[in-house]
C-alpha cells in the first residue's frame, strides 16, 4: 500500500498557499493620494507616487495592520476633492488650513516641514521681507495648493493670483513676464528650475516666505479613521521619528539620481 504522506504533505502546503493568499486579499486596505509634484515629498515617477510622504503612510498603516493602496496620480485639486468624497481616505500629506478641516483629521505628528519660496526671473528687482512685499503683484500658484489658511487668505485678498495646473505651467508664465512671482516648495522650485535648464533665467529668492508642518490626513468619511489611535502611538514611537528624519535625506538622494538635468532644456530651445 503507497504511503499516503507525500499526499497529506502535498495537501497540507497547498491549503497554507491558500490560506496565506486568502489572508493577503482580506487584509483592509487604506486608498490614499497625494500632491504629483512636490518632491522629495511626493512625486510622479513614471505613473505612480513615491516620496517620503508615500513611505511615511505605507510604514505606518502597515504597523497597523492596514495595506496601503496609493492611487496613480491626479491633479493635487483632484486629489484633495476625492479626499473631501470619501472615494480616498487618506491625503498624504499636506498643510493643514481651515477647508482642509472640515473634511479630514490631522493624523499627529507632522510627517515633514513644507518651506515656500519665490521663484522670480533673474533681473527682478523684486526683495521679499515681508509679506506686504506681495501686495498687488501677479504670483504663480498650483491649483489646490496650500500655504496655511493665514497665508493664503492674505494673498488672496492683497495679490493677484494665477492658478496653474502646474508647476512647470507656472514658470512657464513667469518666463513670459506674465507673473511676477511663483510661489513653490524650496527644493521642488530648485529641482524645477534645474530640470528645465532655466538656471540663468531664474532663481529662488533668499528667505522664505512661510513654513509649516505637513501631516498626513484622514478623510472624516473614511471607515478606518478607528485606528488613528493605534496610528499616532506608532508615529510617535522614537525609533519611528529618527527613521522619518533620515528617510528625507535618502529620497532626496534619489530622486536626484533618478532626475539628472535635462539633456533637452527649455530653456535653451
Amino acid at each position: 500500500m503507497r504511503s499516503l504522506r507525500p499526499i497529506l504533505l502535498l495537501s497540507m502546503c497547498l491549503s497554507a498557499g491558500a490560506w496565506a493568499q486568502n489572508s493577503a486579499a482580506a487584509q483592509p486596505v487604506v486608498r490614499a493620494c497625494g500632491h504629483p509634484a512636490a518632491s522629495p515629498m511626493s512625486w510622479d515617477q513614471d505613473g505612480r507616487l513615491s516620496g517620503v510622504c508615500v513611505d511615511a503612510a505605507r510604514r505606518a498603516f502597515s504597523a497597523v495592520g492596514l495595506a496601503l493602496q496609493v492611487e496613480a496620480p491626479v491633479p493635487w485639486a483632484r486629489c484633495l476633492r476625492m479626499v473631501e468624497t470619501g472615494e480616498v481616505d487618506v491625503n498624504l500629506c499636506g498643510f493643514v488650513n481651515e477647508k482642509r478641516l472640515e473634511h479630514a483629521v490631522m493624523v499627529e505628528p507632522a510627517i515633514g516641514n513644507n518651506e515656500a519660496v519665490l521663484i522670480v526671473r533673474r533681473d527682478s528687482t523684486l526683495v521679499y521681507k515681508s509679506r506686504a512685499d506681495l501686495d498687488g503683484l501677479r504670483i504663480g500658484m498650483g491649483r489646490g495648493v496650500s500655504f496655511g489658511a493665514e497665508f493664503d487668505t492674505y494673498l488672496a485678498q492683497h495679490a493677484q493670483l494665477d492658478v496653474a495646473l502646474s508647476e512647470t505651467h507656472n514658470l512657464q508664465k513667469l518666463l513670459l513676464d506674465r507673473l511676477d512671482a511663483v510661489i513653490t516648495a524650496r527644493l521642488a522650485g530648485q529641482q524645477l528650475i534645474r530640470n528645465m535648464g532655466c538656471e540663468s533665467q531664474l532663481r529662488v529668492l533668499a528667505g522664505k516666505v512661510v513654513e509649516g508642518p505637513l501631516f498626513m490626513q484622514m478623510s472624516k468619511r473614511s471607515k478606518h479613521l478607528g485606528v488613528l489611535p493605534q496610528l499616532t502611538a506608532f508615529m510617535k514611537q522614537p525609533a519611528q521619528i529618527d527613521w522619518l528624519q533620515g528617510q528625507q535625506a535618502r529620497v532626496e538622494a534619489t530622486y536626484a539620481r533618478l532626475y539628472p538635468p535635462a539633456q533637452t532644456k527649455l530653456c535653451e530651445r
